[in-house]
């Protein structure tokens, strides 16, 4: 008996050349698409902010983004949704049609105003692209699971410049309670790949300006400050997503037209941002997310960008809603410090994280996140808000579709 069988290298060789070359390519295609988003939604916000009257056309380009998705749209509409459905029940190819609708009103959502993220358009974009090279190449079955998974992955971390997070998401997300391990190789590869390209067209990322200038000494008063605010965020998680799908069903419930629920959504939140005085919880709010790290806010600004998401995302607008998520945690967990013996940079960083955590219910790309955004200081706190996050905010997750992968 061979202690090193040749059959099994053979194997192992190609397996590893034939990802390897796979990856790269989903790597690529993520990190450019990311860029572009990245680059497009930065630009939007931009002229929005120079003519804030845009406001005003919101509505209008809500009936188009409806009348758009009516026409075009089944069953596009549904998203990251449809991505992870492929992966655990494939029936049929993404529609060619997804990348230039997806890219196209989610750039309308942000320049008018709507409340919502990138990362989802990105994640989208890269999926739908890679699903097409699939179909053309002639990808078996099983092995288009693992690339739509590489690319879901490789987007969140082209968006966010994050690559162990990103890698960790396209996993854990798409098999909750199951861990394919045939797609750990593809997922990190196409996730640094991924990584890279928008810094070589020096794309600078948010979480540049995140610093977390204070970590205190993990004491009894320090520990019981952590578990109250983890059982905050799990809550504060739950109430998030519970908004945007009870928003999403009142709209339908409402107004049956899918062409005019996205133009009612645009006259509210017209209406909001008139209310308000002001656009802050319009657009992505990074702005606000980078203050949050450094002067004390008011609690109501994470129940505005809530409210704002929910309708904007709840009517038919497009794009992600972790952006916002982050902008919610942030912003929470600095109003926290006002009845927290804990530094509001640190309660921000944690607030961040540990809403994602119970919103994706993936807290181990959470705790991941951490590492990477803040470092290893960060570590003990962000294992107890993250997993108290994601046990208190319950079952509701923002992919409600998510179900146990069997296929390891």
């Amino acid at each position: 008996m061979k202690i090193f069988p040749s059959s099994e290298y053979d194997q192992i060789i190609k397996y590893v050349c034939y990802w390897l070359c796979a990856s790269i390519a989903i790597g690529l295609v993520a990190g450019f698409t990311s860029t572009l988003i990245f680059s497009c939604f930065d630009l939007a916000n931009s002229i929005r902010f120079e003519y804030p009257w845009l406001i005003f056309l919101l509505p209008f380009t809500g009936l188009f983004i409806g009348y758009l998705f009516y026409k075009y749209g089944t069953p596009i509409e549904k998203g990251t949704h449809l991505f992870i459905d492929e992966i655990q029940q494939p029936k049929s190819f993404i529609p060619k049609r997804m990348s230039p609708l997806i890219f196209f009103t989610a750039i309308l959502t942000q320049l008018f105003g709507g409340s919502a993220g990138r990362e989802a358009p990105a994640v989208q974009l890269s999926g739908a692209l890679t699903d097409h090279v699939t179909q053309v190449l002639g990808v078996s079955r099983d092995n288009r699971k693992i690339f739509l998974m590489a690319s879901i992955g490789a987007g969140f971390s082209g968006i966010f410049g994050l690559p162990l997070a990103g890698a960790i998401y396209g996993l854990e997300i798409t098999a909750l309670g199951s861990l394919r391990y045939s797609a750990v190789f593809p997922c990190f590869i196409s996730a640094l790949i991924a990584a890279q390209v928008p810094e070589a067209f020096h794309v600078v990322h948010p979480h540049t300006f995140y610093i977390i200038s204070n970590f205190p000494e993990l004491n009894i008063k320090v520990l019981l400050s952590l578990v109250v605010a983890g059982l905050i965020f799990g809550v504060a998680a739950r109430l998030f997503i519970m908004t945007i799908h009870f928003i999403g069903k009142l709209f339908k419930k409402a107004i049956p037209s899918m062409t005019l629920r996205p133009f009612v959504g645009g006259v509210v939140l017209m209406l909001l941002t008139l209310l308000v005085g002001s656009q802050q919880f319009n657009g992505l709010g990074t702005d606000k997310v980078i203050a949050a790290f450094y002067i004390p806010l008011p609690i109501w600004d994470s129940i505005n960008k809530t409210i704002f998401t929910a309708v904007t995302l709840g009517s038919g607008f497009k794009g992600g809603e972790i952006t916002p998520l982050f902008f919610v945690g942030t912003t929470l967990g600095n109003a926290l410090g006002a009845f927290l013996p804990v530094p509001i940079s640190l309660l921000a960083g944690l607030g961040l994280i540990s809403l994602f955590s119970g919103a994706s219910k993936a807290p181990l790309t959470s705790i991941i996140l951490g590492l990477e955004l803040f470092g290893t200081q960060i570590m003990t706190y962000a294992i107890i808000t993250c997993l108290l996050a994601y046990l208190f905010s319950g079952n509701c997750g923002l992919y409600r579709v998510q179900k146990p992968n069997q296929d390891n």
